[in-house]
């Protein structure tokens, strides 16, 4: 057996982890594996590369993909499906595993199905934005890069008081990251896209909290609309001074968590056992606990909004 090894769309901490535990059993098994540079957009230009495992491994705790990834729709070009099957016909692959998120799991893996092309997708994303699965690869990571940054914060907090402090995470278009972090931190409000508030609201909220507390925490999502009015906006409305620290990718770039690298190596045994099986294609899931290969098409439909009752919680509303 051969397998192509395809990173499409945003990097995720535990790509490099799952790729090493692929590799580890496809060594074992006698079998082949090859890497893409560029994405699926690289691999229609034949840019594939033999893996090096003992490098590979070297890598595993690392964040981000050594396979270099692409946003380039190139699925979408005219003569797309006859230039991959060329490639994939010329290096006798029989299979591809693939790393993606919302729009690689919805759009490029139902393409490949449809022609014909073997496929099992692995979700890999911070944003935790993917539907049918309750989790995806990264997003644990991704959460404790931003629990330092709250610690940081909370430090000088303390010694500082009289703030506000805004931690803007990744995650767009959604808010499910920046509602695990708040959570999880403890913060004292969370903002998201799905439910923006009143910045008269706002300000008062946030005017009692440092009376109260010191300071206010406030985690948002880098989707949360018109950031740069509200961070303008609310040191007026307040009278209180706001301190704005956004993560940026330095989040995708995270150490690997405990949980993500054995969710990648989970992920990496259940594909590659189901290349073995015969497996056509499908997407590794997690629901309820459980890892397992979801052979049927995925609904088209978008994830639902981050879980209101939490978020009513976070924000005591």
């Amino acid at each position: 057996m051969k397998t192509a090894i395809v990173v499409s769309g945003g990097d995720a901490p535990g790509i490099n982890a799952a790729i090493d535990g692929f590799l580890r059993l496809a060594d074992h098994g006698g079998d082949h594996v090859l890497g893409a540079r560029g994405g699926l957009a690289g691999l229609l230009n034949d840019q594939l590369l033999a893996l090096d495992r003992s490098v590979i491994s070297l890598l595993a705790g690392s964040g981000g993909s050594i396979l270099q990834s692409s946003r380039d729709p190139a699925l979408q070009q005219p003569d797309a499906r006859e230039r991959l099957l060329a490639v994939l016909t010329r290096h006798e692959i029989d299979n591809l595993l693939l790393f993606g998120g919302d729009g690689t799991i919805r759009h490029a893996a139902p393409l490949l199905a449809n022609w014909g092309i073997s496929c099992i997708v692995l979700p890999a994303t911070i944003d935790n934005d993917v539907a049918c699965t309750d989790y995806t690869l990264g997003h644990d990571s991704a959460c404790n890069f931003a629990l330092g940054a709250v610690q940081g914060i909370r430090a000088t907090a303390h010694a500082l008081p009289g703030r506000i402090f805004l931690l803007e995470t990744l995650g767009a278009p959604t808010g499910h990251l920046a509602l695990a972090i708040a959570y999880a931190s403890g913060a004292h409000l969370a903002l998201l896209p799905e439910y923006p508030l009143e910045l008269d609201w706002l300000a008062d909220r946030l005017k009692a909290i440092v009376a109260n507390d010191g300071y206010a925490l406030v985690v948002l999502s880098e989707a949360y609309p018109d950031i740069n009015h509200l961070v303008a906006e609310i040191p007026q409305r307040a009278g209180i001074r706001i301190r704005h620290t956004a993560l940026g990718h330095a989040q995708r770039g995270a150490d690997v968590s405990h949980r993500d690298r054995c969710i990648a190596r989970d992920m990496s045994r259940i594909a590659w056992r189901a290349f073995k099986e015969g497996a056509a294609n499908g997407v590794v899931v997690l629901r309820n606990g459980a890892l397992a290969l979801h052979r049927e098409r995925l609904p088209i439909d978008s994830k639902p909004p981050p879980d209101r009752a939490l978020y009513e919680f976070v924000n005591q509303r």
